[in-house]
């Protein structure tokens, strides 16, 4: 068997989709009541492919390949095209309320506060572990000056992949995932020019504080970010945008639904993933870009997508995003042992990350309902503890 055999991956799914099953009737988590039933389940396989990327990296890591793309189109789409995906439904949803907004007032303080509080609670969870796995790394000693420490770990709070106390490299312990956020920031603090060329009236706080958070985050991407090449990266907002204009038409809409809708959807997603390495080409991206407005005006492929197991998955898929790393690194590292792993066969490997992707589920879940619900739900009432504050009240809702 090929460790980049495609054979593990349906298993995989099901197991992962059995568990969440059992996770979600546990835990009372449920699909998410919206417009877009079919984005939501998408960004949980999105999320999931992410994590059979990785896995499938790690196993050609512990055999001398390196930290690099796999040898396969398709398991090295995984990670790419699923975090464009990712960008395109931020875009999508985001530009889509500014649409919506021109009928009405954008509040900017809702959608900023409910930004961070859907990011940063679990983000800084993510960023506790690491930090507890360098310092089981260092023996719980300091390998550098203290103040260069706390200079390293305020780059991660800043979304940089800076080595802390002479760990390295420290952003594998959570697969470098962290390189997305930025863009994803840099894109919600371009909502007040997008919504400005939308002849929305933008307040001048809104405008500075978008601005301001503008060239922050972007300098962090023109100064860490820059060999993944950036154009590529903000490419699928553009997707996202023109998805969010055309799913307003009625005969897009009807166009992409239908079985034929779905069959024609499932064909430009396997000729965009399978024929080609990665989205930089012209034709991939074309491809999975005309997938995803589909998808947008609803086609559900099948009902797959729309399915309550898809939806419940997509709840949970930023956890497993942001935490499916430290779960790999955590098994070959610790529990199985880097050395022990690397004599694994790729049968018993992907046997392996079945195990894992059970695990993945349900630490995904529990951080879901503990961390990131909790958080959500606090973000309406610190808005209005945070309007109340501003001497003039609703200078941040203006649109």
């Amino acid at each position: 068997m090929s460790p980049v055999s495609l054979l593990p991956i349906l298993p995989i799914i099901l197991i992962a989709l059995a568990t969440m099953k059992l996770t979600g009737a546990i835990l009372g988590i449920k699909p998410a009541e919206g417009r877009f039933a079919s984005i939501d389940g998408l960004r949980g396989y999105m999320a999931f492919f992410v994590f059979l990327h990785h896995s499938c990296i790690w196993y050609l890591a512990m055999h001398g390949y390196g930290w690099r793309p796999p040898p396969s189109n398709l398991y090295s789409q995984f990670g790419s095209t699923s975090v464009a995906v990712f960008f395109m439904i931020t875009s999508f949803l985001f530009f889509s309320r500014l649409l919506q907004a021109r009928k009405g007032d954008m509040d900017w303080l809702k959608l900023y506060v409910s930004r961070g509080f859907r990011i940063m609670p679990l983000y800084l969870f993510a960023l506790l572990i690491v930090l507890i796995i360098v310092a089981i790394l260092s023996h719980f000693t300091l390998h550098e000056p203290t103040g260069k420490v706390i200079v390293e770990i305020f780059q991660w709070l800043a979304f940089i992949k800076a080595d802390i106390n002479g760990i390295s490299p420290t952003w594998l312990i959570i697969a470098g995932v962290i390189w997305s956020l930025p863009y994803e920031w840099l894109f919600y603090f371009a909502l007040p020019l997008l919504g400005l060329l939308l002849s929305m009236r933008i307040s001048f706080l809104v405008w500075v504080f978008a601005m301001a958070g503008f060239f922050f985050f972007f300098y962090v991407i023109l100064t860490f970010y820059t060999s993944g090449g950036i154009l590529n990266h903000l490419l699928p907002f553009l997707s996202g945008i023109a998805a969010a204009f055309l799913v307003k038409i009625p005969q897009v809409r009807a166009l992409a639904s239908g079985p034929a809708a779905s069959v024609c959807i499932a064909l430009c997603l396997i000729a965009g993933v399978g024929w080609f390495k990665s989205l930089d080409e012209v034709a991939p991206f074309l491809l999975v870009s005309v997938s995803f407005v589909g998808i947008a005006c609803g086609n559900s492929l099948f009902g797959i997508l729309t399915h309550s197991l898809s939806r419940t998955l997509g709840q949970i898929s930023y956890s497993i995003y942001l935490l499916h790393g430290i779960v790999l690194f955590v098994t070959f590292n610790w529990i199985l042992g880097f050395q022990r792993a690397a004599q694994f066969s790729p049968l018993l490997h992907w046997g392996i990350i079945a195990v894992c992707a059970v695990g993945v589920v349900t630490i995904c879940s529990l951080t879901y309902y503990f961390i990131e619900r909790p958080g959500m739900d606090a973000a309406s009432a610190a808005t209005k503890k945070l309007r109340k504050q501003v001497r003039a009240p609703g200078i941040l809702k203006n649109a």
